[in-house]
């Protein structure tokens, strides 16, 4: 399976005087909802859909808890789960407190089959959602999108 990627000319965060470079993007191509996800779990098992909609939301209700009590979630083969804190650094421990504490991330670390499964993955160069939408719209007047291709320059954004 391949996964599809547009390539966009972007800045450097740490230094916007450099010259940008360009950057791979991943590209995607839809999202699975929960109904589309019960429906699939239950088509292959032998639990209803909504049975499985039940257990996904128990699922993640627990997830949340677990978090807001300081314990890392261990899904198995799809990962774990834990908090991360973002803060300030200060000059001494006696001058941390808790005003450096700046927020609250969840970090996610892949299970080892999941990580395996990226090991292998090849990748689909596609056009950037810019370029297609302006060959859409070229099509859309009448207009051959080879020509277009032909006599348009690539600019600062999504190429």
């Amino acid at each position: 399976m391949a996964l599809n990627y547009s390539v966009a000319l972007r800045a450097n965060p740490m230094d916007k005087d450099a010259a940008h470079k360009a950057y791979a993007k991943a590209q995607t191509n839809g999202e699975l909802s929960l109904k589309q996800l019960s429906k699939r779990v239950a088509s292959q098992t032998t639990v209803n859909r909504a049975d499985v909609v039940a257990v996904l939301t128990a699922t993640v209700d627990n997830l949340l808890d677990a978090l807001q009590e300081g314990k890392q979630v261990d899904f198995g083969e799809l990962g774990k789960f834990r908090l991360q804190i973002l803060s300030q650094g200060a000059e001494t421990l006696a001058d941390f407190t808790s005003e450096n504490i700046q927020g609250v991330n969840i970090q996610y670390i892949p299970g080892e089959d999941l990580k395996n499964i990226f090991a292998g993955l090849e990748f689909q160069p596609v056009a950037s959602r810019k370029a297609q939408s302006a060959a859409l719209r070229a099509e859309k007047e009448g207009k051959d999108v080879a020509e277009l291709v032909k006599t348009d320059q690539p600019s600062e954004g999504n190429v």
